[in-house]
């Protein structure tokens, strides 16, 4: 493994909006410049993929060399892992020359989709002489279809409230999800057929224990939404947002529903520019100066009439109109640059400048100055590796010794709770105390997703708490480790569902 890094209703309408203000060795210009440098042109015909591009900011290197990576993780370089994770982040975000429905597409906006990457890989596999060379040709359109997070079905409590409805004052609010793949990441999904079932079976049955060969450039996203309603007026939207973890941890999950602060969304954008920053915590009894922020605060789009009779179908009811908005809340972004991925998770923050845990005041200095915009409205936590220190020896007493490295994002794992986990013996012992890390606030992205993988009982391992995960543990034993990604087994599986 590797680092895992941890630095350290019905709304009333605004009365105040006047004044609201792998491990291989593998320029300046601002997030809201087109990356190619070109004019915005007119609705594509089709959508083509975008490589992450250079953001042009010094010292920044996508892909960046593994040893060097290991080599900031080993010297405890913080303010290095911060300044690679936000040039990702700015490249991901940075817009691009095309459009979609009038509104120019961030780079990230261009990856196919998951359920994109499996029609493209059942389509080469049917017409192979006249695919070869095509898995990332442009899209006809754009399929934003939006699910449940997968993570939720895993917990029963968090399957009763997967809706993705909008907040209501004395509700839990849920968020939906999708899940994309840099060009480079869909071509070595569509090329090796990665989401068929019998393909990660054949790999099994040769005694291969994990899939390979991703490039150093391969990145995956998991972008996180709420919908917010743009066709009633002057109704503003109410959001929880995150203020930090709680000192001790709900037992049965630390839910929107007991978060303290909350800021409203104006679709109209009517808020003021230049307005007062403020700190959270912020009131969720009624809109103020300065816990009222415009649409354009936050990365966004418009759902189309398809995307919004997909999301209530997946609703069960009619929340969605056309011209609703899907605001941008989190996400999850890991890229192949070391042999255990790199892990930044991202969340909306209300005052970028001053951020709670699992972010640190040392990630916010870190910020480069080319992002700009809406984009620079977020918190950043990072891990390139699972525990302090970053590569332990495996104990034969199965405990770990060392610190707790928690990197999670509050809009995915805070709901977690100690149910939610598969049991575990090897809880990390902190200064020779055992630490409870059965909670979504005690978790790691790395210790998360290392638990990715395919088996012949088409199940997988669970979750567990941050801990330092080993290939070659016997939970692994007669299963293949899909590279990080527990949407390969998810996907392998719909599919042979489907048969």
């Amino acid at each position: 493994m590797r680092k895992s890094y941890l630095l350290p209703v019905v709304l009333a309408a605004c009365t105040l909006i006047s004044s609201c203000s792998s491990q291989e060795t593998k320029k300046e210009t601002t997030t809201d410049a087109p990356v190619a440098g070109a004019e915005p042109t007119a609705d594509l015909p089709g959508i083509q993929p975008v490589p992450l591009p250079d953001p042009g900011i010094a010292g920044f290197q996508f892909p960046q060399d593994s040893t060097t990576i290991m080599g900031w993780v080993a010297a405890g370089n913080t303010t290095a892992i911060s300044q690679h994770g936000w040039g990702i982040w700015t490249a991901l975000t940075s817009l691009t020359t095309q459009s979609y429905g009038g509104a120019r597409l961030r780079v990230f906006e261009t990856w196919h989709t998951k359920a994109e990457v499996n029609a493209l890989m059942y389509e080469s596999a049917a017409r192979p002489a006249q695919f070869k060379g095509l898995e990332v040709r442009p899209l006809a359109s754009i399929r934003r279809t939006l699910d449940r997070p997968r993570q939720f079905s895993r917990d029963p409590k968090l399957r009763a409230l997967a809706t993705g409805h909008r907040v209501s004052d004395g509700a839990d609010t849920t968020v939906v999800e999708t899940v994309s793949y840099s060009p480079e990441a869909a071509a070595t999904l569509v090329q090796q057929k990665l989401f068929r079932p019998d393909t990660l079976q054949q790999k099994l049955n040769s005694g291969q224990r994990a899939v390979s060969g991703f490039s150093a450039r391969a990145t995956a996203i998991k972008p996180v939404y709420e919908i917010v309603p743009a066709s009633k007026g002057g109704t503003l939207y109410k959001m929880k947002t995150w203020t930090g973890s709680p000192a001790t941890p709900p037992a049965g999950g630390f839910y929107q529903s007991l978060w303290s602060s909350c800021v409203y969304v104006d679709p109209l954008n009517r808020v003021k520019p230049n307005k007062q920053q403020g700190n959270p915590p912020f009131s969720c009894s009624g809109s103020t100066p300065t816990n009222t922020f415009n649409i354009n605060d936050f990365i966004h789009y418009k759902l189309t009439a398809a995307e919004a009779a997909a999301f209530n179908r997946l609703q069960g009811d009619s929340v969605a109109q056309a011209g609703d908005f899907a605001i941008l809340v989190a996400m999850h972004i890991a890229t192949d640059e070391i042999n255990n991925w790199t892990w930044q998770t991202m969340w909306w923050t209300p005052n970028p400048d001053r951020v709670p845990d699992p972010s640190s005041a040392a990630v916010v200095a870190a910020r480069p100055a080319q992002l700009t915009g809406a984009p620079r409205h977020y918190a950043m936590s990072i891990a390139y590796q699972m525990v302090n220190p970053a590569q332990p020896p495996v104990p034969k007493d199965g405990i770990y010794v060392g610190a707790s490295a928690y990197t999670f994002n509050p809009y995915l794992e805070a709901p977690f709770s100690s149910s939610t986990f598969t049991p575990y013996k090897a809880l990390l012992r902190t200064k020779g105390v055992v630490v409870n890390n059965n909670f979504g606030v005690r978790t790691n992205c790395m210790s998360c997703h290392m638990q990715a993988s395919f088996g012949s009982d088409a199940t997988d391992p669970g979750y567990i708490g941050d801990t330092y995960v080993a290939r070659g543990m016997p939970r692994f034993n007669g299963r293949l480790r899909t590279a990080f990604l527990w949407s390969i087994p998810d996907v392998a599986r719909d599919n042979a569902k489907r048969k």
